[in-house]
């Protein structure tokens, strides 16, 4: 087992949410008997400091998220080889983001992602190690929400969703600034892939692209462009839709970029953005907690974790992961018309309840299997794998 664990917090996520994120796992390294040292990547000098840091020799592996110290480089080479150093990168996002960071090839970069569904994109098309790692985010300990789950009778009667927005619309206008193919290619997809996961992103592109003369794979700029436009584009334009239609309920939203909804004779109460820490301190007294996952298949969002871990009813789309783990929360599930989501939040408003009762059961089936105590656990076996993780 490893000595030390060093973790590079980083402040400049959305709302500190990666921060929040990483002193819960710092807190399950301590709970496992591992000395833990958290670092802040804040500041002009941080690299530097870093470097000192890992000059000392005695930490075992580090763990960052989202990329922050991956393309680190000292007289050429990584800071991580030099120091020798594994770095355990746990990714939120797809690859198509940043790819230059997911396509780094060396044994002491462990690309390591929170769903399934993009390590797999990561070994199949960009493929710097032969490897890569999928870690659930995982449900955080009850212990999380010191007062949870309240009754039923004690929560305020509204839903939560904390979800950034965005006018499509803006999108679009910068789509028809593309020339002529790469316009037709990007819109087409668009209408085939809105009720579709990532997976299916590549070969419906190719598709559409091949018969104007245009093949590429994956691990291509255009490739990757488009795919980071359509998955931007899809994401918001399924939280507009869920949006409009939740409005007309006792809905709190907590979010930038909603200045395009209509929020005149709404039910729905927006008030702006808010950290991840007031989040956490708000979601036990809630009766649901809305969110839409990522165009994944193989895991959820983390607010459904989170939610389960409150004792809060979680309302979201339902994928295959979701609907095969929670079947006692299928009808909190909806697809991406208005009929479905309406019912799945009308569901949770009628029977409260019973709605937190399925939660709670969910929540103690799961929290072994899917827990965050062994996503923790696995990143330091993955980390112990460094040696091997290069191809042949």
């Amino acid at each position: 087992m490893a000595n030390k664990v060093l973790i590079l917090r980083w402040a400049g996520s959305a709302y500190d949410s990666l921060g929040g994120l990483l002193e819960l796992a710092a807190h399950e390294f301590a709970a496992m008997g591992i000395d833990v040292t958290i670092f802040a990547a804040d500041g002009t000098e941080w690299p530097t400091q870093l470097m000192q840091l890992l000059s000392q020799g005695d930490i075992a592996f580090a763990l960052t998220m989202s990329g922050i110290g991956t393309d680190l480089m000292v007289d050429g080479k990584s800071v991580w080889e030099a120091a020798k150093v594994p770095l355990f990168n746990w990714s939120c996002d797809h690859p198509c983001y940043f790819p230059i960071r997911h396509g780094i090839r060396s044994p002491y970069l462990l690309h390591g992602y929170v769903f399934p569904d993009h390590a797999r994109f990561n070994i199949k098309h960009l493929h710097p190690n032969g490897t890569a790692f999928a870690v659930h985010l995982g449900i955080p300990p009850r212990s999380l929400f010191p007062d949870a789950p309240l009754a039923p009778h004690q929560r305020n009667g509204r839903i939560m969703f904390t979800k950034s927005g965005a006018d499509i619309t803006k999108i679009e206008q910068n789509w028809r600034q593309y020339g002529p193919d790469l316009q037709h290619i990007v819109f087409a997809a668009a209408e085939e892939l809105f009720t579709r996961s990532t997976a299916d992103f590549v070969p419906t592109i190719q598709r559409i692209a091949e018969p104007r003369g245009l093949f590429m794979d994956a691990n291509n700029q255009v490739m990757l462009l488009l795919i980071r436009e359509l998955d931007n584009y899809i994401r918001f334009k399924r939280a507009n839709l869920v949006m409009d239609t939740v409005k007309h309920y006792p809905v709190d939203v907590f979010g930038a970029g909603w200045d395009h909804i209509d929020w005149d004779g709404a039910a729905a109460r927006f008030h702006g953005s808010a950290t991840w820490r007031t989040m956490i301190d708000l979601l036990p007294r809630y009766s649901g907690c809305l969110s839409t996952n990522p165009l994944v298949e193989e895991s959820v969002h983390d607010r459904v974790f989170f939610a389960l871990a409150a004792g809060v009813p979680p309302i979201s789309d339902g994928n295959t992961f979701a609907r095969r783990t929670m079947p006692m929360l299928d009808k909190y599930m909806f697809d991406f018309t208005r009929e479905r989501i309406s019912q799945a939040v009308e569901a949770v408003l009628a029977n409260p309840a019973e709605a937190a009762a399925r939660t709670d059961d969910t929540f103690h089936a799961l929290s072994g299997p899917f827990g965050l105590v062994r996503s923790v656990r696995q990143i330091v076996q993955f980390a112990g794998l460094h040696t091997l993780n290069a191809p042949c």
